[in-house]
């Protein structure tokens, strides 16, 4: 796609140092105060159990549970989708271990999006803003994820190389790194009518802008054949969305303004919860999540203004209706759960933020001191168990 070579490799290295630097230390927690919880894969011995356990919580256990033994236990595994799972389990025939192979292909993964992003940014904002871009993506409080085992990483690289491609005119490539995206994440599907905005531009007439669209089907094209593996291994084709329900996740009424107010009256019980609180206990906590996962949305909603605006149309359609689908799925209490990892795949929000305080270099430091001394603390607290995205 004709990376700009040292500015990729410089990226690339920026954010592995820093997410192994942030792995490393918080496995040196663990010496002190170990895990007590379930331990559900190995690497090779001791010390490398301590390194790569470090982040093997929560949902990483389904994607190591999928790689190792498929969706035929499990139906409930169906809410993850295959492709990183299927990427996993190749590998770990050469890694040994399953939870390695997660753990590298994330990190592999996260490194050739930073090298994109970068590139990204470039083209649209300058030098200056695709460093900045990569620092955002590499201290982002809950980017630990791209030391795990989880598809967040994939399916970054994946959407944001969709976006080169489209910018650098090869529909066919753009389209299959989309289909690879949605094979990944579902969310992949809000690609589609960005790409189409990319492609669309151009010479030609109309015939030919439309068969640069053609590509785009891949994308839906990846949910229908996941859809026919399920229906052929456990009977379900449309087991990926009932087992949101496990995560208490249903589709609202209302669809995305169901979400939006669902989020809204959860703040607000919060703010009043927290109000009167004498005590800090799991009430109090859940507040705090609701008022703050709200504040969370709201920037991202400016943000996504922001990328219209200075990125282009493109850009701000991806965001818009990449939180679209994430208020499309409330869950029952906590309606934004998991909005910090997912906004990792609003790629145009991290673009929007470099170029928002490209000429503030005040707001810029503070942001990223906030980012790593949240990352920091985020990371300490996933590696014991405790829930954070």
């Amino acid at each position: 796609m004709g990376l700009d070579r040292g500015l990729a490799l410089s990226s690339a290295w920026t954010l592995v140092a820093i997410r192994v630097a942030v792995w490393a230390g918080t496995a040196l927690t663990l010496v002190w105060a170990p895990y007590a919880g379930r331990v559900f894969a190995d690497a090779y011995g001791t010390w490398s159990n301590l390194l790569f356990r470090t982040f093997a919580q929560w949902d990483a256990r389904w994607f190591v549970q999928i790689a190792d033994r498929g969706y035929e236990e499990v139906p409930e595994a169906a809410a993850f989708f295959p492709l990183y799972p299927a990427a996993v389990h190749l590998l770990a025939w050469i890694t040994g271990s399953t939870l390695v192979a997660g753990t590298l292909i994330s990190l592999a993964s996260a490194a050739v999006a930073a090298a994109v992003l970068a590139e990204l940014a470039r083209m649209l904002l300058g030098e200056r803003a695709a460093h900045d871009t990569v620092l955002y993506i590499a201290l982002y409080p809950v980017a630990f994820v791209f030391t795990a085992v989880y598809s967040d990483a994939l399916f970054l690289a994946l959407a944001a190389a969709s976006f080169l491609a489209a910018e650098r005119g090869r529909p066919l490539l753009a389209g299959v790194l989309a289909g690879l995206a949605t094979g990944t994440r579902i969310i992949g599907l809000a690609l589609v009518p960005a790409l189409a905005i990319l492609l669309w531009r151009g010479r030609g007439r109309g015939w030919v802008r439309v068969l640069r669209l053609a590509p785009l089907l891949l994308a839906p094209a990846a949910v229908g054949l996941y859809a026919l593996y399920l229906e052929r291994t456990i009977g379900d084709g449309g087991a990926f969305a009932s087992a949101q329900t496990t995560w208490d996740r249903k589709a609202g009424t209302l669809g995305p303004l169901g979400g939006l107010v669902d989020a809204v009256q959860a703040a607000g019980r919060g703010l009043k919860t927290l109000a009167g609180a004498e005590a800090f206990d799991q009430a109090h906590t859940v507040s705090l999540w609701n008022v703050s996962h709200l504040v969370l949305l709201l920037g991202a909603a400016w943000l996504t203004v922001v990328a219209w605006r200075r990125l282009g149309p493109a850009y701000g359609v991806y965001s818009a209706t990449s939180l679209l689908v994430i208020l499309s799925a409330p869950a029952t209490g906590f309606p934004l759960v998991s909005l910090p990892r997912l906004l990792l795949a609003d790629f145009p929000l991290f673009l929007a933020l470099a170029a928002v305080t490209l000429e503030r270099p005040r707001t810029r430091e503070a942001l990223l001191c906030t980012f790593a001394a949240l990352g920091a603390a985020a990371a300490i607290g996933f590696s014991r168990g405790v829930w954070i995205t």
